[in-house]
């Protein structure tokens, strides 16, 4: 049997009524998945440990997307960071050094064997007004679709989906609404190569899941055409989007939530910055 892990997280915000402000500081809620062969774990797990070691980083402390471009604003602008705020540990390290960290992270799924990027985002601008929970429903369900379509090659395949936890009543809610899917289906009449409920890892205990929330932001900044971000995912996320037979991404391993073509063009067209 190849067990399959599937490590899930998400990026940016989303709101049923959103004002322009809203939609100007958040215009894009992200759910990016990485699949790996569960053999392949201790490998990514270890190395990523090795990078945090060699640059001098705890191995205790999650070093989130959302902190390095916090850390990156207060020292800027030269001002002081105040204690209470998470990312205070990282204080005394250097913003540029923190980016590049990220980069070499996620450089890191280049040593794996098998390794399939699936990526869903909303474009706040251009999205009706979908129920909070059914859009993330919505995304979930994307996610599990594409891992079922990459798997199904073989009977023995099986992938285990970790999540981050986003609030008790949410992940309920997830993890109801996955359980039906996986046992009403959908246009996937059986989902054979996913396991059958939904399992979440808080993020500072779980390598995994940070690398996740690596590849998500990465895609944000890339789509606002931060430059670093675009360097990073063009270098070390794009190569590894799942995509169809003709090396095409978009349905495959890039989806906007909901369907629209004209999102998907947007898009597409951001995504020539690879090329």
């Amino acid at each position: 049997m190849g067990v399959f892990f599937a490590f899930s997280d998400e990026n940016g915000e989303y709101q049923q009524k959103r004002t322009e402000k809203f939609v100007k500081s958040h215009p894009y809620f992200i759910r990016a998945t990485y699949i790996i062969r569960g053999m392949e774990w201790k490998l990514l797990s270890q190395r990523y440990a090795d990078l945090k070691s060699a640059r001098g980083l705890p191995l205790d402390k999650e070093i989130k997307w959302s902190y390095v471009w916090s850390l990156r604003n207060y020292q800027k602008n030269n001002r002081p960071i105040p204690e209470n705020k998470d990312f205070y540990f990282l204080k005394d390290f250097d913003y540029r050094e923190l980016i590049d960290f990220v980069k070499e992270a996620l450089g890191l799924l280049n040593d794996l064997d098998y390794k399939k990027v699936i990526i869903t985002v909303t474009y706040n601008h251009y999205c009706p007004s979908i129920n909070e929970v059914n859009l993330y429903k919505m995304h979930l369900q994307e996610h599990m679709q594409r891992i079922e379509m990459e798997l199904q090659g073989s009977d023995e395949n099986l992938a285990v989906l970790f999540l981050d936890p986003i609030s008790k009543k949410k992940n309920e809610l997830l993890r109801n609404a996955y359980h039906l899917l996986y046992n009403k289906g959908d246009f996937i009449e059986n989902y054979r190569h996913i396991k059958d409920s939904l399992n979440f890892e808080n993020s500072h205990q779980s390598v995994g899941v940070q690398l996740a929330d690596y590849i998500a932001g990465c895609f944000s900044g890339f789509l606002k055409g931060y430059t670093r971000s675009v360097e990073m995912f063009c270098e070390e996320v794009a190569p590894h989007l799942r995509t169809s037979q003709g090396d095409d991404p978009f349905g495959y391993g890039i989806r906007e939530v909901p369907r629209e073509n004209n999102v998907r063009n947007i898009i597409r067209n951001i995504y020539q910055r690879c090329q």
